[in-house]
């Protein structure tokens, strides 16, 4: 994953846990690099590694922290570096879900090694919205739920989001359902 993902674990721990565990935190860390570049690549073992040793020293499960950095990833950059991404989408949260993979390409032309996700995106009768979520790597669906949340947020759209089905040997793909209060 790029740097800018390593240095965000960081932000959400602070944000939600204080400096002092995020400066303790890192004291555990034998070849923890103080500084991540942005936009430069780094094995996804060191940011596995980052939040391994933060939800240890924390005493929190892995899904809770994954879904904080989520809900905290969308705060962060609605209001930062992508926030002219966000303001583009006039129409909520199902437009802004709509164009992630499109948003992926634009992200992509300037990060060359980066692999995101896929999102597939279906409005429901019900006016819910049911989304596939492609990735090639495993474990993170807490994550997206915790994106998903803030997405919702971020528009003033309040939601609960589940996920329904998880990707398995015949299935590539996890589902989750938005349901909107």
């Amino acid at each position: 994953m790029y740097g800018m993902v390593n240095k965000f674990i960081s932000t959400t721990v602070i944000n939600r846990y204080g400096e002092q565990a995020w400066n303790e935190i890192k004291q555990s860390l034998d070849d923890y690099e103080s500084s991540f570049i942005e936009m430069q690549p780094y094995s996804d073992d060191v940011t596995f590694g980052l939040v391994g040793a933060s939800i240890t020293y924390l005493g929190v499960d892995l899904a809770t922290f994954l879904r904080q950095m989520g809900e905290d990833w969308v705060k962060e950059t609605s209001q930062g570096s992508y926030h002219s991404m966000y303001s583009l989408v006039s129409g909520g949260a199902f437009e802004f879900l709509s164009n992630l993979n499109s948003m992926h390409q634009v992200i992509s032309a300037q990060l060359k090694e980066l692999v995101p996700p896929s999102f597939l995106c279906e409005k429901n009768d019900d006016g819910s919205i049911t989304i596939h979520y492609y990735s090639s790597r495993e474990g993170l669906e807490p994550f997206v739920e915790g994106l998903l949340i803030g997405v919702c947020n971020y528009f003033e759209e309040p939601a609960a989001v589940t996920q329904v089905k998880t990707k398995d040997e015949d299935t590539p793909f996890s589902t989750f359902r938005i349901n909107f209060m």
